[in-house]
């Protein structure tokens, strides 16, 4: 296997094929954070703010098909083609996030939420894997495809908690299917003959499309690899932040009386300081191994997320802008920094570490565990908030995804895969 720490000068590749994949990562990459944001304020609105776990259940749910069928969805790109999937899945995604206002029942939000919650993994397992195959996996294309999932990231959460806020609901739902949408028209502008598929050319048989056994068999033995194995348990304790992030947080900024349009301008901000990091990786990887870096910048995800109770709401206001909570702001920007060298990293090693033609696979395992936590930490973020109350709930997701931080660097002091590595 390749060593993933090592970075050979990557191959160079023309724009109208860089492009689109890039693109495809601005949109495909963000629904999460969209979601994140919206969903949380959608349930608050429909069941109320007394029913944390009942919050945590729907926010949850969007990771129940994730993270059974997309080691599956991987299996068939690498069968048929990322765009190819990419495309079906895309239109699915709209059609489905466009539903979310017409049905405010518990059941059915539960349902929608499955349904595009799977739609949205899979658009950006798509872009992940067109990086893997179409331009080997380099630390230069994946840090590019970063950087642009980033300032997608500042973009699209700012825009529609703009149109959340300013419009209601529904259009805050539409300005996502529009988003969505134009992630499908970026994948069809990928060229087709650069998707490196092994049986994409053959005839289609209806019974390739069904999961198999021995794809989940073989994703999963790529754990025995041990950067495929750190990647895995990094992303665990990555998504403890991002899970809080992506439930709670909103929640407790709404109750400090902070509005959608500027929980999306925060949290837009921090992608934009992302994206700045995630082109230095190459860079910073030159001082520090990059196993290391990975574990430090985790470490400072997590711990910017988890004080968020402690900083207050205070704010100053400044002339054609409005409120600037600063505090909150800056801690939340910090967090943008630190993410955008890990994001990058997990891609790179865990790409370098497979063939080729596995790309799809290794990509899917890493989204299978991140919506896996992603699934958990709500769930458990609101039954710690219902009994103990929402601040504590922040303190004890933390501490856990910091200990867990704590094992992983004595594996890796012990191990020989990583021992004398920069």
């Amino acid at each position: 296997m390749a060593d993933p720490e090592i970075q050979t000068l990557p191959e160079t590749y023309p724009w109208r094929l860089q492009l689109p994949i890039y693109a495809s990562g601005f949109f495909n990459g963000n629904v999460y954070f969209l979601t994140g944001i919206l969903i949380p304020l959608w349930a608050l609105i429909v069941v109320g703010q007394d029913q944390a776990f009942l919050i945590g259940l729907i926010v949850a749910s969007r990771q129940i098909l994730p993270v059974l069928l997309a080691i599956h969805g991987g299996a068939l790109m690498d069968r048929f083609g990322a765009r190819r999937v990419m495309l079906v899945f895309g239109a699915i995604g709209t059609m489905s996030m466009a539903a979310f206002p017409f049905f405010p029942f518990v059941s059915v939000i539960i349902a929608l939420q499955m349904l595009s919650g799977l739609a949205e993994s899979l658009g950006w397992v798509g872009s992940q894997t067109l990086v893997g195959t179409a331009l080997k996996g380099h630390s230069t294309y994946t840090g590019r495809l970063s950087f642009s999932l980033r300032l997608g990231g500042f973009f699209g959460p700012w825009l529609c908690g703009v149109a959340w806020h300013h419009f209601g609901p529904t259009i805050g739902f539409f300005s996502i299917a529009g988003w969505i949408a134009l992630g499908w028209i970026a994948g069809w502008l990928v060229p087709v003959r650069e998707e490196k598929r092994s049986e994409a050319d053959g005839p289609f048989r209806v019974g390739e499309i069904m999961p198999r056994w021995s794809d989940y068999v073989a994703t999963f033995r790529m754990i025995t690899i041990a950067s495929v194995a750190l990647v895995v348990a990094v992303t665990f304790m990555r998504q403890t932040g991002s899970g809080m992030q992506l439930s709670f947080y909103p929640v407790w900024l709404n109750q400090l009386g902070i509005n959608a349009a500027d929980i999306g301008f925060m949290v837009g901000c921090s992608h934009i300081l992302s994206a700045s990091t995630s082109l230095s990786v190459g860079v910073a990887t030159r001082w520090i191994a990059g196993h290391w870096l990975l574990v430090i910048t985790i470490a400072i995800s997590v711990v910017t997320i988890a004080v968020t109770p402690l900083l207050g709401a205070d704010y100053i206001t400044v002339p054609g802008v409005g409120k600037v909570y600063f505090i909150l702001f800056g801690v939340i920007c910090f967090r943008g920094l630190a993410q955008g060298f890990n994001m990058p990293l997990m891609m790179s090693i865990g790409m370098q570490a497979v063939a080729a033609h596995e790309q799809g696979k290794i990509v899917a395992l890493r989204i299978t565990v991140n919506r896996l936590t992603s699934a958990i930490i709500p769930l458990v973020m609101g039954a710690i908030a219902q009994v103990f109350g929402l601040e504590i709930s922040f303190y004890v997701i933390g501490g856990i995804g910091l200990l867990g931080l704590v094992f992983i660097s004595i594996w890796m002091l012990r191990s020989p895969s990583f021992s004398g590595k920069k």
